[in-house]
């Protein structure tokens, strides 16, 4: 086909087609994810927005070929009508690419304006991947729901349908030369076509009890948008350097290679047997055998999808492994499938569903484990949001008083961390508690009532300190007596094989006072201890070993005992006398500061008695000397008197005036007491 320019009208027209079909179809997919709170139909709805964009810059860059053909044809027109009048065609000749100002436009859209939106295209794709994925990943273990399944397989089917049939018709448009960018539109087409299909899959894989591509689907988009992204960047690199023929047209980077095979499958087989022919050397799409085979590969196919579709009523539950015969979504065996080989009728009629029965699974009954670095106190910030449990008071909260009626109503709160592990027993049983998503808080549930009924029977002394093994026994044993009830007495089928307080303590705000006793608690045992080891030390030091001091301090106490029962005659009997001379003789024997001082008592006895005792006998000896000569007796002690007054005073000499002083010293006689009434020595005179 010539290109001229109702050939690019004809594409623009179809690309304005397309970008109203893509905004018709993602819009219905809008509405419908806002009805339904579908969250994969609102991150398909998204994919299948973007792609109208790429129809908008296709019927752009159309139309503007349009207008160059247009430009062109005038301008050829223009040169013959000069060539025919015989005129110089020059002005049309030199100054022809000044004129062609569609050409120019076209030339600079080819290579700037659309590699540039398919780069900005590109980056906010990802960028909605991204956030889809990020905002989404988390919701894979969620129940999707099926309570708007019909409009679900409508909405699904109508996208399906209208993209599937429109990118074909585009596809076979893209095979004429001057039409084959729309290879891009086609791409966009069959991509909204992909997510209508996605959506009917998962919401009938649903509908028979295959949640699980409904579970990732809303996941599955936005990686899909990430992936394409990825492509179109690649896209740009490798057009930057790819070297280009005169007259080509170049293909847009927003143009998917994958998406244009999906929408055109007819070429990947044209590509296969080229890529064959060229790998044998000769025409192999010509020979018998190919032939053959493309003549009955239909079939061969239709009898191998049989083939696999019979293999799935064959199932195998692995030996760690129990599992449930559903037939449309109910389940059809009492019991729970054994580790073995089962046979079934296909799928989607019977469905087997495994569960592992050796694993064991964690459940949170109070606050989450603590999410923090440092050390995890009663004061710190766990970093989780923590629930509260009453408890009793402990006796000592009452200060001592006995509780009255008021006071049986007074309750504490204490913050616990109690893990529960359980397995699966019989998953027949388990799989009738409730629907699979709410298996957990359901037995959260029953775990949490037991442990509320338990702690509030106990103390807080108890919770927080020594009874935290005893009471994870009993709520163990009272859990699994609950889960037994279940099912009209069947149980269950699944049991508790551990549950413990892992972690227990009060309000932030009155962890201090909880500290602070027991803060006071040690630093009270600490001084006991220390009294203890400075009254053994007293013991001691004072009787030298602490069995002889309580030995002592035994008699000391019957000798008191003794004294104050009256049960002897006056505190001078033989038996307090005896008590005493065995206390004298243990303090006596021992090495410590009593001996030294009952040692030093005596000394102390002695020297007193002895002085008084010399007192007495020199009283006896002067009254003797007094009554033999008083006159004697008496100048002798007034001599001794003046001696000791003057001994340290000096003595002046005075005399009047005009008297002569005449001083006479004997210095031989120095003491001149016992030689009072001798003669006086001649100077000079030896002694």
């Amino acid at each position: 086909m010539k290109a001229d320019h109702q050939t690019y009208a004809r594409a623009s027209s179809t690309a304005l087609l397309g970008l109203a079909l893509q905004i018709v179809m993602g819009l219905g997919l809008v509405i419908y994810a806002i009805i339904a709170k579908d969250r994969s139909a609102f991150s398909g709805s998204l994919l299948v927005l973007m792609g109208s964009a790429v129809w908008l810059v296709l019927a752009v860059l159309f139309d503007q070929h349009r207008r160059e053909r247009i430009e062109a044809l005038e301008a050829e027109q223009l040169s013959d009508a000069a060539a025919g009048s015989g005129r110089s065609a020059s002005v049309f000749g030199e100054a022809a690419s000044e004129l062609r100002v569609a050409a120019k436009r076209l030339s600079w859209m080819h290579s700037v304006l659309v590699p540039t939106l398919s780069l900005i295209w590109a980056l906010a794709l990802g960028g909605l991947g991204a956030w889809r994925f990020v905002a989404e990943r988390k919701m894979v273990s969620q129940d999707p729901g099926d309570e708007h399944l019909g409009w679900a397989l409508g909405v699904g089917l109508a996208v399906a349908l209208i993209g599937f049939l429109f990118a074909r018709y585009v596809a076979g448009m893209a095979k004429v030369g001057a039409w084959a960018n729309l290879r891009g539109g086609a791409g966009q087409a069959v991509a909204a076509a992909l997510v209508g299909g996605a959506m009917v899959i998962g919401h009938l894989a649903d509908y028979l009890g295959f949640d699980l591509i409904l579970r990732y689907l809303h996941v599955v988009f936005p990686v899909a948008m990430m992936l394409l992204s990825a492509e179109v960047i690649l896209n740009f690199l490798l057009g930057v350097y790819r070297p280009r023929t005169a007259g080509e047209t170049p293909r847009p980077a927003m143009d998917s290679r994958v998406l244009s095979f999906v929408a055109a499958p007819d070429k990947v087989a044209e590509s296969i047997g080229g890529a064959l022919n060229y790998q044998f050397g000769f025409n192999v799409t010509d020979s018998w055998f190919y032939q053959l085979v493309s003549r009955w590969l239909a079939s061969l196919v239709a009898v191998g999808v049989v083939v696999v579709w019979l293999m799935t009523s064959l199932a195998v539950v692995q030996p760690n492994e129990q599992g449930v015969i559903l037939r449309f979504g109910r389940i059809v065996s009492e019991e729970a499938l054994r580790p073995g080989l089962y046979v079934k009728f296909p799928w989607p009629i019977d469905v087997v569903e495994k569960v592992d029965a050796t694993t064991i699974r964690p459940l949170q009954l109070a606050n989450e484990t603590p999410k923090v670095e440092r050390s995890i106190l009663w004061t710190n910030d766990h970093g989780v949001t923590e629930t509260y449990f009453p408890v009793q008071p402990s006796d000592r909260s009452t200060t001592g008083a006995s509780r009255d009626a008021s006071a049986v109503n007074d309750l504490e709160l204490v913050s616990v961390e109690v893990p529960l592990y359980y397995v699966v027993e019989d998953y027949a049983k388990f799989r009738n508690l409730t629907t699979p998503e709410s298996r957990d808080q359901f037995l959260r549930s029953i775990g949490r009532r037991e442990l509320l009924s338990v702690l509030s029977s106990e103390t807080t002394d108890r919770v927080l300190g020594v009874g935290r093994q005893e009471i994870s026994a009993r709520l163990a044993g009272r859990i699994n007596e609950r889960l037994a009830s279940l099912n009209g007495g069947d149980g269950a089928g699944v049991r508790v094989v551990f549950v413990s307080l892992v972690g227990a303590h009060p309000p932030r705000d009155t962890a201090e006072m909880f500290e602070s006793v027991v803060q006071r608690v040690r630093t009270s045992a600490t001084d006991v201890e220390q009294a203890r080891a400075d009254a053994e030390a007293e013991l001691i030091k004072v009787a030298g070993s602490r069995e002889r001091a309580r030995s002592i301090v035994q008699l000391i106490d019957r000798i008191d005992s003794t004294r104050t029962t009256g049960a002897v005659d006056g505190p001078g009997s033989a038996e307090i006398d005896s008590l005493e001379r065995q206390a004298s003789e243990l303090i006596a024997g021992a090495s410590g500061e009593a001996a030294d001082l009952l040692i030093k008592a005596q000394a102390d006895r002695w020297v007193t008695h002895m002085g008084e005792r010399t007192r007495a006998q020199r009283h006896g000896s002067q009254l003797a000397a007094y009554r033999s000569s008083p006159m004697v007796y008496k100048s002798r002690k007034y001599f001794e008197t003046l001696r000791e007054v003057m001994a340290q005073a000096r003595v002046y000499v005075v005399v009047d005036d005009g008297e002569r002083l005449e001083m006479r010293l004997n210095l031989e006689d120095s003491n001149l007491g016992s030689q009072l009434f001798d003669a006086p020595r001649q100077l000079g005179q030896d002694k």
